[in-house]
């Protein structure tokens, strides 16, 4: 039997669809970069489709995917440039969380301590979870930009547990990227539960797993119960 005391998140993908965020996000500054194509058309769509793919799941800089756009599209530099530098300004009014979250929040909070563990810039990952109506739920927020250390550093889950007054092992932590969340909550020894709802990724490690975000009360219980 496992002593679980708190469940803690990642934050973009895990509680929010980042790639939804993400998809309207840069559907609203093509709109200002191509204002002579449809929106509605194929060709906005490829331009968009372009974007995304460019981004990597966010793990790439903003300036990385104007650069792209501007070399592809013979775009004016100055004016991706200035929307690269501007991402952060909105995007958090761009966010989507995942169904079931304050359900599932609000479930959870009745019998463990709940905390968020996002990597990001201090102001934009706040904004976002003051936004979605989610600090309320955490006895614990921990930004790495604030911190000083990202994921998959374990001094980061270490200080999360020490701010909730728990040990490693009575931990469960939650996240979509296995290389940061997985990964970064193993070297910590807390018990990592990767949220991907991509049911033909291959993965050889045993971990566990789930594909939607509901499933976390069932999944907390199995690992409580082995």
């Amino acid at each position: 039997m496992k002593n679980i005391k708190a469940i803690v998140f990642d934050f973009d993908g895990t509680l929010s669809l980042r790639s939804h965020a993400a998809y309207d996000k840069y559907r609203h500054d093509m709109k200002i970069l191509f204002p002579h194509v449809d929106e509605h058309s194929i060709e906005f769509e490829a331009i968009v489709q372009n974007c995304i793919t460019w981004d990597q799941y966010g793990t790439v800089s903003k300036k990385f995917v104007f650069d792209q756009l501007a070399k592809t599209y013979n775009l004016d530099k100055s004016i991706t440039d200035d929307l690269a530098s501007k991402w952060l300004d909105n995007f958090h009014l761009f966010q989507v969380l995942r169904d079931g979250v304050f359900d599932t929040l609000t479930e959870l909070k009745k019998n463990y301590k709940l905390g968020c563990i996002t990597n990001g810039d201090s102001k934009g990952q706040h904004s976002k979870l003051d936004i979605c109506g989610l600090k309320p739920y955490f006895d614990s927020v921990i930004v790495s930009g604030d911190f000083g250390v990202h994921k998959p550093d374990p001094r980061i889950f270490i200080e999360s547990c020490s701010q909730l007054g728990i040990e490693p092992d009575e931990m469960v932590y939650v996240g979509d990227t296995f290389y940061a969340d997985v990964y970064g909550a193993t070297l910590a020894g807390c018990t990592p539960v990767w949220l991907w709802p991509d049911r033909e990724r291959p993965c050889q490690s045993d971990v566990h797993h789930i594909y939607s975000f509901s499933e976390i009360i069932e999944k907390v219980e199995e690992i409580k119960n082995k």
